[in-house]
């Protein structure tokens, strides 16, 4: 009987340091991290200008509101062809035909709108001035959606991507090092998505002994967000 009590004492009495010194492992043998955010941007020359051209009718049918609007259209693609672009980077897009209401004369239709799109890739930017000028003699022109490009957009994503990671590393190394810890490697990664060209916008010349319209090539650029996740000791 002595014997069983002076066990259970003993189980008793050890279990305890047993958790302690588990707890202790633990802590000592945790990961210390450091997150810190990457950033990045990677510019060039832009080579392409991409645009959208909108042509307008009303008339008092929907059906002579198309045949206008259809005859606009082709008055735009010929001043296109005038300049050797290439069919695939000429899109004809959507067309649209939408009544006129006339809200004061008890919502009566008075007519009917017709809007035709156009979107064009220009991979010859000196180009652009003289066909803003070309369509701009047509009636009821709209230019959108006006935005450089480049043809090497993918490749400008990967180096901004690769330069965000290295910023991040350099961040981690130099707290590490500021901090009194050892930069030991990275644990996790996250990107955090990039931020596009910037958008053109072109001026046309406004003065009448000017020649042709101005436009600014400038330049365009991606800009790369990580999120990384390094360890210290």
């Amino acid at each position: 009987m002595n014997i069983f009590k002076v066990g259970l004492m003993t189980l008793v009495f050890f279990a305890p340091l047993s958790l302690v010194l588990a707890s202790d492992y633990d802590q000592s043998h945790s990961v210390k991290t450091i997150v810190v955010q990457g950033n990045a941007s990677v510019s060039v020359e832009p080579d392409q200008i991409h645009f959208v051209i909108g042509v307008d009718a009303r008339a008092p049918t929907a059906g002579v509101a198309y045949k206008k609007v259809e005859q606009k259209m082709q008055q735009v693609m010929a001043a296109l062809n005038q300049f050797d672009i290439p069919k695939k980077d000429v899109q004809a897009m959507d067309l649209s035909i939408s009544p006129v209401v006339d809200y004061e004369r008890q919502r009566q239709i008075i007519g009917h709108d017709a809007k035709r799109n156009v979107a064009v890739r220009l991979m010859n930017i000196d180009q652009y001035g003289a066909i803003m000028e070309s369509l701009g003699q047509l009636d009821v022109i709209r230019f959108e959606k006006v935005r450089l490009a480049s043809s090497q957009q993918e490749e400008l994503s990967l180096q901004a991507l690769e330069a965000a990671y290295k910023n991040a590393e350099q961040k981690a190394r130099l707290l590490a090092k500021a901090s009194g810890r050892e930069f030991v490697g990275l644990i996790d990664l996250k990107e955090q998505g990039s931020r596009a060209a910037p958008v053109f916008k072109a001026r046309m010349a406004l003065a009448s002994d000017e020649s042709s319209a101005t436009t600014s090539k400038g330049s365009i650029g991606v800009e790369s967000n990580i999120l990384a996740t390094f360890e210290i000791h």
